[in-house]
């Protein structure tokens, strides 16, 4: 929950989605100006602007498009969010090239939702999040031994300026970490700066990090300042650093290396003074022998290490967590609940939780939104998680294939309704399928 509410303006025609969207931000604390149209929109901020954007595509008279160069040209600093169909996704692409700093895909997630929007949030104001509760190392929840090394671990990279590697599966809490380190670090009052690689499309990867000069490319109508630059004096996370493409990773070893920034279309190099923190759900030890990963940038990238162990390797955090993220949800009055029952938590403690931290707290926030008691029972738990047995032979990658075969059965095939469930991201999802062959999705069909 923000501590002082950021100004969100949503322009949206369709009056039932602009009241969702109004609603979930509200929720929030955020304070929501909701607009039918561009002009509308231009005339409620004309005082006092807005702190993000947040705007569809389609619109009936003038598109988002149009509302995006009329903003960036009056409040080139505001944030601008696109809201998208699937079937202009290359036109939300096209407007990020114009200015926009990101979009969503219709249905729109809630959670995403406001992921993005705290994102980008951050950006417009760093220090007031970098600092705050969610990026300390009370954050970092469980009384574990494999917890209590992470904890030293984030204090002992703190306190220097090395790039840091950050090891783990997806959902095991990579950014929530590289958030300590760099909320315990001297640059603690400087930008952090994240950005995902499995998010950004590869023909966008080199203006997103380095930036571009004006008619660099047909639509670059206006420079554009890259993460590096942005997170200048600061920190920058880079997450899924393994999707980063081959053939733009000598550019960045060199920024790693010299600190020197080339924004595509440019002849001068900028200097820049940046830490960074990386993080992989990806071996990039093997990567590297696979010839997908420059041997060189990975051990640049390398110096610190943090490994993180999955959720089923340390059971006893697994009570805690449950404690803190059902404190988290009863700030939201309809998700207020006591507690859970023994039986449901000696359940919750030897699940195999392939999609770790994340499909836990999913997992326990959607009993929490369906439970009709104030204390959660074995009857709420979801069959789809209830039915991820833990195996008596510990083959822990067969326990991972069977458990997101099963749940993509479930889901008719779907993979963005099985990513959700099991708490993972589609592109991870699409990986360990394509790790596994044509048998094992034809087993899923």
């Amino acid at each position: 929950m923000p501590e002082q509410a950021s100004r969100i303006l949503i322009v949206e025609d369709d009056d039932s989605e602009r009241d969702a969207l109004a609603r979930v931000l509200r929720l929030e604390r955020y304070q929501v100006i909701a607009a039918r149209s561009p002009a509308e929109a231009l005339e409620l901020t004309v005082d006092g602007g807005a702190d993000l954007v947040i705007s569809d595509l389609c619109l009936r008279r003038e598109s988002g498009i149009d509302l995006l160069r009329r903003w960036k040209s009056r409040s080139p600093q505001t944030p601008f969010l696109l809201v998208t169909a699937f079937g202009t996704i290359q036109t939300a692409v096209d407007a990020i090239k114009l200015g926009a700093d990101d979009f969503l895909l219709k249905p729109v997630d809630p959670v995403q939702l406001l992921e993005q929007v705290q994102r980008l949030l951050q950006r417009r104001k760093p220090c007031s999040l970098a600092t705050g509760d969610t990026a300390s190392l009370a954050a970092i929840v469980g009384k574990s031994s494999a917890v209590n090394a992470i904890r030293q671990n984030i204090r002992r990279a703190a306190a220097t300026n090395s790039t840091v590697l950050i090891m783990g599966e997806s959902g095991t809490g990579k950014e929530l970490v590289a958030r300590a380190i760099h909320a315990s670090s001297p640059r603690a009052s400087e930008p952090l700066v994240v950005i995902n690689m499995a998010a950004v499309p590869e023909t966008l990867v080199e203006s997103e990090l380095f930036g571009h000069s004006k008619g660099a490319f047909t639509s670059a109508v206006q420079p554009r300042i890259g993460r590096f630059e942005q997170a200048n004096q600061g920190t920058l996370f880079i997450d899924e650093i393994g999707d980063f493409p081959l053939h733009m990773q000598p550019k960045l070893l060199r920024v790693v290396e010299d600190g020197l920034v080339s924004p595509l279309g440019s002849e001068n190099d900028i200097q820049v003074d940046v830490r960074l923190v990386a993080a992989t759900s990806r071996p990039l030890a093997k990567l590297v022998r696979a010839g997908e990963f420059r041997e060189d940038l990975y051990y640049r990238l390398n110096v610190i290490a943090i490994d993180l162990p999955p959720l089923r390797q340390r059971r006893e955090d697994i009570a805690p967590l449950v404690e803190h993220f059902l404190q988290q949800f009863a700030v939201n009055p309809a998700l207020e609940v006591r507690g859970v029952t023994p039986e449901l938590m000696q359940r919750l403690e030897s699940l195999p939780w392939p999609g770790n931290i994340r499909q836990l707290r999913n997992c326990l926030e959607r009993m929490c939104v369906m439970t009709s008691t104030s204390e959660l029972t074995l009857s709420d738990l979801p069959n789809e998680v209830g039915e991820d047995e833990p195996t008596a032979t510990g083959d822990l990658r067969a326990l991972e294939r069977s458990a997101i075969l099963d749940t993509l059965r479930r889901h008719d095939g779907n993979r963005t309704r099985a990513a959700e469930a099991l708490g993972i991201s589609v592109r991870t999802l699409q990986r360990r399928l394509r790790d596994w062959g044509d048998v094992e999705q034809q087993q899923i069909e």
